[in-house]
């Protein structure tokens, strides 16, 4: 292997697509606050067939994906990914 590469999913591991265009978060992972701004907030959830975040939580758009965070620490809960 050279230098910089990443050895891939060994046998029987299942890779996980992360959210986004770098697809980098997954859930349980804290969302970095510049991504958790008002313009990024999901407020017509119902237009984009999402369901209604509980009470603390929201939608946020990041790319193509939906996130469902947690408003006061950034966690994400859920994850629907643009297929």
């Amino acid at each position: 292997m050279e230098h910089g590469d990443r050895p891939g999913p060994g046998p029987g591991a299942m890779a996980q697509r992360g959210t986004g265009p770098d697809f980098r978060y997954h859930r349980g992972d804290q969302f970095p606050r510049e991504y958790r701004g008002r313009q990024y907030v999901v407020d017509d959830w119902r237009t984009h067939h999402l369901s209604q975040p509980p009470r603390g939580y929201h939608w946020v758009q990041y790319g193509g994906d939906y996130l469902l965070i947690a408003i006061t620490t950034g966690v994400i809960a859920s994850i629907l990914l643009n297929q």
